[in-house]
């Protein structure tokens, strides 16, 4: 099947390829704004791990800087500006962009398809925000980040991937030349050394770039509605709900603690109806284990939260996740530097 759709990828890729052609040589101006901008994405289509990398730079940056995070908002109807609040509708700003407002609720998120637009009206309604960050920027290239992030995943990195259709890439590898670090994510914890070597000598890294590991790390389930955290260190039986890229992370994670797992998967963004959460209960119900719950992730809570009442009393979870950097001292230095110099 993967042979039958090489056309239709090598189209995309000549259509992508041109693009940033008259991009790379000014035919198309990119423009730049008068503040540092630090775009955090990827080559693929999803499963890299970005926005938990996001947040590990707001935590960076929080404390000494007024941090904006500006989003296109993906899956949300619409498309025009909006400022995200804990509360919003995720149906209106996008699950990523309400996940990222409800775990930094002091910092401006702001989604706008239009990157330039965005940045424009940040800077003339809250002119004292000292950095923008750019949540999934990589191919929106009429805006000039000063500073890039790509992230890729250690299980499928984007020189092993393929364009799609045949692949995930949104873009050619070559893509890769425009940032300045490149963070493998999602490393295993037992990883070999040897094999990370050959992944870094993989990247062709150039003179003004940097590589770095980086691991999930998983903190206790908080309860979907309260927000407060399990304290019983147990196994159990879990219904385990997610509409992400790849779950398979997650799900190597609980097997490995011992938990029994019955996994409902829906697509990355999906937007849950009242007939899917009738489906999660059903299945939850007919668990017939003592000592059972139903599991989500942080992403996916934004949305089910809308149906607690559905829920009831039942036990919804969600697990909170976040990044741990290898050479993390380095990595924090560079974005700091440059955020300090410009």
């Amino acid at each position: 099947m993967r042979y039958l759709l090489f056309p239709f990828s090598l189209i995309y890729t000549s259509i992508t390829s041109i693009r940033n052609l008259v991009f790379d040589y000014g035919i198309f101006k990119s423009q730049s704004h008068n503040i540092p901008i630090i775009c955090i994405g990827n080559l693929s289509i999803g499963g890299s791990g970005k926005t938990p990398h996001i947040q590990y730079i707001i935590n960076l940056l929080k404390h000494n800087y007024k941090v904006a995070i500006l989003s296109r908002g993906y899956g949300r109807n619409g498309s025009n500006l909006q400022y995200v609040e804990i509360n919003s509708p995720p149906s209106q700003v996008g699950d990523e962009p309400l996940l990222i407002k409800q775990n930094h609720p002091d910092c401006l998120v702001v989604v706008e398809k239009d990157r330039n637009k965005g940045v424009k009206q940040i800077l003339k309604d809250f002119p004292e925000t000292e950095i923008i960050l750019l949540d999934d920027g990589f191919q929106h290239r009429w805006i000039k980040a000063g500073f890039s992030v790509l992230i890729t995943p250690y299980f499928l990195p984007y020189y092993q991937d393929y364009l799609i259709p045949v692949g995930n890439l949104r873009e050619s590898k070559k893509g890769a030349d425009r940032a300045q670090i490149i963070i493998i994510s999602k490393t295993p914890e037992q990883s070999n050394p040897t094999e990370k070597k050959g992944m870094l000598a993989k990247l062709h890294l150039f003179a003004n770039q940097t590589a770095y590991f980086s691991h999930i790390e998983y903190s206790k389930w908080k309860c979907i509605n309260i927000n407060n955290k399990l304290q019983e260190d147990k196994t159990y039986s879990i219904t385990l709900v997610t509409g992400i890229a790849n779950a398979q992370p997650l799900v190597n994670h609980l097997q490995k603690a011992g938990h029994s797992i019955h996994h409902l998967e829906y697509p990355d963004h999906y937007k849950y109806t009242t007939k899917d959460i009738d489906n999660i209960l059903a299945k939850y119900n007919a668990d017939k284990s003592t000592k059972k719950l139903i599991l989500t992730t942080e992403k996916d809570a934004t949305k089910l939260r809308e149906f607690k009442k559905q829920f009831g009393t039942e036990n919804v979870y969600f697990a909170p996740i976040k990044v741990v950097l290898e050479q993390s001292e380095r990595f924090e230095k560079q974005i700091l530097d440059y955020v300090a110099k410009n």
